[in-house]
C-alpha cells in the first residue's frame, strides 16, 4: 500500500557559515570482497557503485547568497536588504575595520566569495556545483552558474552553464531612499521597479577619456568595479565601470573609468543602480546533469531547459570509484581557516536529490518523481505532519 504523506514540506538544511555535508558511504552499503577489506578490486558492488554508460543527477534546492552584505556605506543611508540567515553577514562600512576584524572572513575571505563554488554533489569523476560569479560585493548579491565536471580516464571536462541563478534588479518606488539626491530623477523598468538612481553631475569641464570630474566628494556611492549610466529619455545607458583605485576622494574629485569614453560627459547627470536582491534565497531550482556513455554528451539543465551541453573528449567509459560520495561539500576540506572555500561548501537548501541510470531529458522541476525502475539513489530531505 502507499503511504500517504501530508504536511508542511521542509529541506535539508546548508547554514551559512556552518560546515554540513551528507556522506554516502561505500563501506555501509557494499559488502567485503574475499580479502576482507573494503573499497578492493572483488567487492561485490550494485546499484550506485555499479553504475555505468549513462546518468541523470538532478536536484530541487534552494541556494543562500555567498556575499550577502559584505560591505555597507557609512556616508550614506543605503536601503539595506533585510536581515537573514541566508544571507552571509556584514563584513564592513566601508573606511572602518579591516576585513579581518571578522570571523566571517577566516571562514570564507572577501576574495574568495567573489568566486565560491559550492558543490551539491562530489565523487573523484562527477562533481557538481554551483560557481559564484561576481567582480565585487557592493550591492551585488552572488549570482550563480553551474558547473559539472566529468573525469573519464586521466581526461578532466570542465562544463559551465551561463550565469542562471541571478538577483532580482529594482527596488518598489517606497524603498527607493539608496542614496540622499532627489527621487524625481531615476528610472523604471516595466514593471515599475525603480532600477536607477541618481548619484551626482560632473563638473562642467575635465570629462574626457577615461575621467569624470564632480564638483564635490566622488567618495559616497561609488567603488571599483561599480557600473555607472546615463540617463535620456527614460533609458539608461552604460558608460562602463570604474577601474580598480579609481576614486579619489579630495579634490578634484573624480572617477577613473575602465574604458574610454569617446565623448566628453561635462554636466552630465551620472546614475547608479539601484540595490538588488537576491529573491533566489525564498524560492528553489531544479538543476539536473546528464551524461551519455555512448555520445559523451554532457548536459547541464535548470528548471526543465537546457542550459549548456558539450561532448566530453575522451574515449574512455565512465564508471564510479568505489569510494564515499558527499552531497553539500567536497567531504576532505571541512576544518582550519578559510574553510567554506577548502571544503567547496554549500550554502542553501537541499529538498531533494536523485541519481538515475538513464541520461534523461525530461523532468517534473517540482518534484523529482523518481522513475524507480531507473533510480539508484534517492533522498527526499523532508519532515511530515503525522
Amino acid at each position: 500500500m502507499y503511504r500517504v504523506l501530508t504536511g508542511k514540506q521542509r529541506s535539508l538544511v546548508f547554514p551559512v557559515m556552518c560546515n554540513a555535508h551528507v556522506k554516502i558511504d561505500y563501506s555501509d552499503n557494499i559488502p567485503k570482497g574475499a580479502d576482507n577489506t573494503f573499497a578492493s578490486s572483488d567487492d561485490i558492488t550494485y546499484g550506485l557503485w555499479s553504475l555505468k554508460d549513462a546518468f541523470t543527477i538532478e536536484t530541487t534546492i534552494t541556494p543562500y547568497d555567498v556575499n550577502g552584505y559584505s560591505s555597507g556605506f557609512f556616508t550614506v543611508p543605503i536601503q539595506t536588504i533585510e536581515n537573514s540567515k541566508k544571507l552571509f553577514p556584514a563584513i564592513l562600512a566601508v573606511g572602518t575595520q579591516s576585513f579581518n576584524d571578522y570571523l566571517s572572513q577566516y571562514y570564507l575571505s572577501h576574495s574568495d566569495k567573489l568566486t565560491h563554488e559550492m558543490r551539491i554533489f562530489h565523487s573523484t569523476k562527477v562533481q557538481v556545483s554551483l560557481i559564484n560569479v561576481t567582480t565585487h560585493s557592493h550591492n551585488q548579491p552572488a549570482q550563480y552558474k553551474i558547473r559539472f565536471k566529468l573525469i573519464l580516464g586521466s581526461t578532466t571536462t570542465t562544463l559551465d552553464s551561463d550565469v542562471v541563478i541571478t538577483p532580482s534588479s529594482g527596488i518598489n518606488w517606497p524603498l527607493a531612499n539608496n542614496t540622499t539626491n532627489s527621487l524625481t530623477k531615476g528610472v523604471f523598468d516595466a514593471e515599475g521597479k525603480y532600477t536607477h538612481s541618481f548619484e551626482r553631475t560632473t563638473d562642467s569641464s575635465g570629462n574626457s577619456g577615461t575621467t569624470l570630474t564632480f564638483s564635490s566628494t566622488a567618495r559616497d556611492n561609488f567603488f571599483a568595479g561599480q557600473e555607472l549610466f546615463t540617463v535620456s529619455g527614460g533609458k539608461a545607458t552604460s558608460i562602463g565601470k570604474i577601474a580598480a583605485g579609481g576614486v579619489r576622494t579630495t579634490a578634484p574629485h573624480t572617477v577613473t573609468l575602465e574604458t574610454s569614453q569617446s565623448t566628453a560627459l561635462n554636466s552630465t547627470d551620472i546614475y547608479v543602480k539601484t540595490l538588488q536582491h537576491p529573491s533566489y534565497v525564498d524560492n528553489f531550482n531544479h538543476i539536473a546533469v546528464t551524461f551519455d556513455n555512448t555520445t559523451k554528451l554532457m548536459r547541464i539543465y535548470l528548471d526543465g531547459n537546457l542550459v549548456a551541453s558539450t561532448v566530453h573528449t575522451a574515449s574512455d567509459d565512465f564508471a564510479f570509484d568505489r569510494e564515499d560520495f558527499f552531497l553539500g561539500a567536497n567531504g576532505t576540506g571541512g576544518t582550519g581557516a578559510n574553510t567554506a572555500a577548502s571544503n567547496n561548501q554549500f550554502m542553501g537548501e537541499m529538498h531533494e536529490f536523485a541519481i538515475s541510470n538513464i541520461a534523461t531529458d525530461k523532468f517534473n522541476i517540482f518534484n523529482l518523481t523518481p522513475r524507480y525502475a531507473n533510480t539508484l539513489l534517492y533522498f527526499r530531505f523532508e519532515e511530515v505532519d503525522e
